[in-house]
């Protein structure tokens, strides 16, 4: 038997007794398929998007142990479920607890250290930096000289003139 773990949204248009007795349902439902279910509410969030015109949703979390075959009747059931707004098994991480998994996440953003705009701009220019030697150098840089402001004048005057031809 796996261990896996049921990501389920109730729609957010429910109220509170209608939202419970549905998570204990779903929660009766697994233990149908399954055994050591647990439920574990997120609570009321907004939705990444509208789900059949909902912006909100209850979000609940269960784990339990079971089968491959009944993990694949559990999804077709929950599927035909008309008050289940999204319903995902996956399997669960039995090496790692939520504390554990908390713990993780935080020594990884530790040991990276905190982001200061000192750093960003280190970052920055050296990326910068990077692009710069491998660009080819342009063609307007090759060939050219600085000119002053008369010098300037002088062929633009030309140019309306008609005397010069560009390019020869």
């Amino acid at each position: 038997m796996q261990k896996y773990e049921l990501l389920l949204i109730l729609p957010g248009t429910l109220d509170d007794k209608e939202v419970e007795t549905r998570s204990q349902e779903i929660l009766a439902l697994v233990n149908e398929h399954g055994s050591d279910a647990q439920i574990q509410s997120i609570g009321k969030n907004r939705l990444a998007y509208p789900i059949k015109q909902i912006r909100y949703g209850y979000y609940f979390t269960i784990t339990f142990k079971s089968d491959t075959a009944q993990v694949k009747v559990l999804e077709g059931k929950l599927g035909l479920m008309r008050d289940i707004l999204r319903a995902m098994v996956s399997r669960f991480n039995v090496d790692l607890s939520t504390t554990q998994r908390l713990a993780f996440t935080q020594n990884q953003a530790e040991a990276r250290g905190p982001i200061s705009p000192e750093r960003v701009h280190e970052h920055v220019s050296q990326l910068i930096d990077e692009k710069v030697a491998q660009a080819p150098e342009s063609k307007v840089a090759r060939g050219t000289e600085k000119l002053d402001i008369d010098q300037i004048n002088k062929k633009l005057d030309d140019l309306m003139a008609g005397d010069v031809i560009p390019g020869v």
